[in-house]
Order: C-alpha cells, then sequence, then structure tokens
C-alpha cells in the first residue's frame, strides 16, 4: 500500500471499538433520557407524584434495553430481508466463509434482500451476535472478485464493531426521528464521517486486492437503482446509501440529516490511491 493508505492501515482499532461502544451507551442513555422526560412531564400534568416518576423510569429502562436487544431483529425486518438458503446462496456462503477465515471471524448468519439494486450492510451487537445481509442485486450483478471487496467491507463492520452503535441506533435513534435534525445530529454522532472510507480500507486489508472493490464501487455508483425497503434510522448500515437523490445527489434536507456516507467518488479515488 502508498503512503497515503498507510495511517488508516496503522490506526488504533481497539481505540475504534472503544468509541463506537462509548457511542452506543451515548446513544441509549439519550434515548431513554427522552423517554423519562416526556413521562415526566406527563407525570406533572397528571399529578401522579413520585409514583409516577418511579413508574416512568422502570418504563424508560425497560424500554431502551428492549431497543438494545432487538436492534437487529429490527434492521432485518425493516430491509424485509430472509435467510440466505445455503444451496441457493453458495457462492454468498463460499466467500463469506473464506473471508471469515481470512478475518479470523465466526462466520454471521447470512441473509438476502429481494431487490435490484446492489447493496449490502452487516448488523448485530457483537461479531458472535452478526448477520450479513445483501441484496440479490448484488449477488447477481458483481463478479467473484467485486463481491469479495464488498463482503470484505462489510465483514470489517463486524471486525471493528462498527455494528454495535450502528445497529442499535437503528431503534433508538429511530425512535428520536421525529426530532428531525437533532437525531440525525445524533446519528452522524454514532456512525462518524469516516466510517465506510475506514472499512473500505479494512476491507482491503482482507481481501489484499483493492481493484476488487474499487471496481465494485464504480458499477455500484454506475446504477441508479436505490433498495425499495429501507427507513432513513437504517440509512447508516448499508454499504451505500440506500436514499433517493435528485440529479445533483442530493436528497430531501431529512435524509440529508440522516446520510452519513462520504460520496462514492471520493470512496474510490482513496482506493485508487492505495
Amino acid at each position: 500500500m502508498t503512503e497515503s493508505a498507510s495511517p488508516v492501515a496503522r490506526r488504533d482499532f481497539h481505540g475504534e471499538i472503544r468509541r463506537n461502544q462509548w457511542h452506543t451507551l451515548v446513544i441509549l442513555l439519550a434515548f431513554g433520557g427522552l423517554i423519562t422526560v416526556v413521562g415526566v412531564i406527563v407525570d406533572l400534568l397528571v399529578g401522579l407524584g413520585i409514583l409516577g416518576v418511579i413508574v416512568v423510569l422502570l418504563i424508560a429502562a425497560l424500554v431502551t434495553v428492549a431497543a438494545y436487544a432487538s436492534a437487529t431483529a429490527v434492521a432485518l425486518a425493516g430491509a424485509h430481508a430472509r435467510p440466505a438458503d445455503q444451496s441457493e446462496f453458495r457462492r454468498y456462503h463460499n466467500l463469506v466463509e473464506g473471508l471469515c477465515i481470512a478475518a479470523g471471524l465466526p462466520k454471521p448468519d447470512l441473509y438476502v434482500v429481494d431487490d435490484v439494486a446492489p447493496n449490502a450492510f452487516a448488523a448485530g451487537r457483537s461479531p458472535r451476535h452478526a448477520v450479513l445481509v445483501a441484496t440479490t442485486g448484488l449477488l447477481d450483478e458483481l463478479n467473484r472478485v467485486e463481491l469479495e471487496g464488498v463482503l470484505a467491507h462489510e465483514l470489517s463492520h463486524v471486525k471493528n464493531d462498527d455494528i454495535l452503535a450502528a445497529t442499535v441506533a437503528v431503534t433508538a435513534v429511530g425512535g428520536l426521528v421525529i426530532l428531525g435534525p437533532v437525531a440525525g445530529e445524533l446519528m452522524q454522532f454514532a456512525v462518524g464521517s469516516r466510517r465506510e472510507v475506514l472499512a473500505d480500507a479494512s476491507g482491503v486489508l482482507i481481501t489484499r486486492y483493492p481493484p476488487g472493490l474499487c471496481a465494485a464501487l464504480k458499477k455500484i455508483q454506475a446504477n441508479p437503482a436505490v433498495v425499495r425497503h429501507h427507513r432513513r434510522a437504517m440509512s447508516q448500515l448499508w454499504f451505500e446509501s440506500p436514499q433517493a437523490r435528485d440529479d445533483h445527489g442530493r436528497g430531501s434536507w431529512l435524509d440529508r440529516a440522516f446520510d452519513t456516507h462520504p460520496p462514492l467518488a471520493e470512496r474510490i479515488r482513496f482506493l485508487e490511491s492505495m
């Protein structure tokens, strides 16, 4: 790799994991805090007193735990994902198994989304509780080397614990979407603007072949299709943002608030410099 790529390759992975864990805690506290504030306001209006406050705190705690525990299932349901049959998607399973061996990861549960748009995402609370999702468009359109690059990118999110904060944000920040730009700012905090570029670099460290992922990005860039079933709070999970954009590459103001992806052209330039 060239000097331009070396700082990414040498970054502190343990520091990245700690950052993601910290951001997850902040997301959950913000989510639980909002529920508590709303509940206390209702309690003051109704006049239930200290008993009402205790009930509000218990409800806030239970809902926050539920948001954490159900985040992966919510992401899968929101994407309309189904388990990837071993015989039907043999290449998909074989590539992931090989990449997991190279990355030192347990094989995640594999899912597919019946959609022509080429895209993918990883989700879960930890490498041992991870899922990997690919659209049928991605599996059909990319050749083996290109698909390997995209899957390695997603597995790098698993390896670096990127999936923790991003998955929890699906339910927690998704529940705050009524706050509009405030929720968008929380999403930017949770995920960060460099997440995808770092995952591109980490994926290349697994495959040892930057042109594969670069070719995949170019092919996806040339495809105007976007995933049909998605939620704003799930945008950060996808390999490429599923938000619809106009001819100038811009979506609605709320879509932009939740968009954490750098332009594909920027990611391509980065890989070409490696």
